[in-house]
This record gives C-alpha cells, sequence and structure tokens, in this order.
C-alpha cells in the first residue's frame, strides 16, 4: 500500500487505510502529531498492510513494515506545561500508540 495523501489529521493509504492521531484535551493544550514533517520519499514505498508502529521517547513515533524504512512523525505538545501531553495513534481506527508530544511552552 502506497501513501496517497497527507492531511493535518492523517495519512492516507490507496488501500483506504489510514494513519490518524487524537488527544482528549483538557483544557487550553493543543496535542498533535505532525504528519506533514515525514520524509519526501515516504510516498514512494510500497508498505505492507501489517504495519509496525515504535514510540519516540517525548518526541513522537516512528512507523514503516517489514522491509521497509521507518519514518519518524513528530508529536507536539503547544502548552503551558501543565497539562498532559499525550497523543493517541490510530490506524484504521484502532490504537496502536498512545506517545508523548515534545513540549512547546507559550
Amino acid at each position: 500500500m502506497k501513501i496517497t495523501n497527507i492531511k493535518n489529521k492523517s495519512i492516507n493509504f490507496n488501500n483506504g487505510m489510514a494513519i490518524s492521531f487524537d488527544h482528549a484535551q483538557e483544557c487550553y493544550e493543543d496535542n498533535y502529531a505532525d504528519f506533514k514533517q515525514i520524509e519526501n520519499i515516504a510516498y514512494d514505498i510500497d508498505f505492507d498492510e501489517e504495519l509496525i508502529f515504535e514510540r519516540v521517547k517525548d518526541s513522537g513515533f516512528r512507523f514503516g513494515s517489514i522491509g521497509t524504512p521507518m519514518f519518524f512523525i513528530p508529536c507536539y505538545s503547544r502548552q503551558n506545561g501543565y497539562y498532559s501531553s499525550n497523543v493517541d495513534i490510530y490506524f484504521n481506527g484502532a490504537e496502536v500508540l498512545n506517545v508523548s508530544g515534545e513540549w512547546i511552552y507559550e
């Protein structure tokens, strides 16, 4: 499966599958996965439908499949440091990871 497009809230594949994120907002924090930061070469990769997801401590996650490179997706938390920096990562609507975003203090 190949990436067809990348939006602010998802990475979409040509078979209808997608990687997305969510965050249960507590108050003023904005936690998100920055999908648009993926390397351009990811568009050329033919991923297996059995994607592998790995947490990257305090900065996001990586995904790929057996025989393909792993691609890093940074996660951020825009806030004052008081709230959770968690971001839930989903593949086809099923949660696959809960990661911490890198804090961007405001």
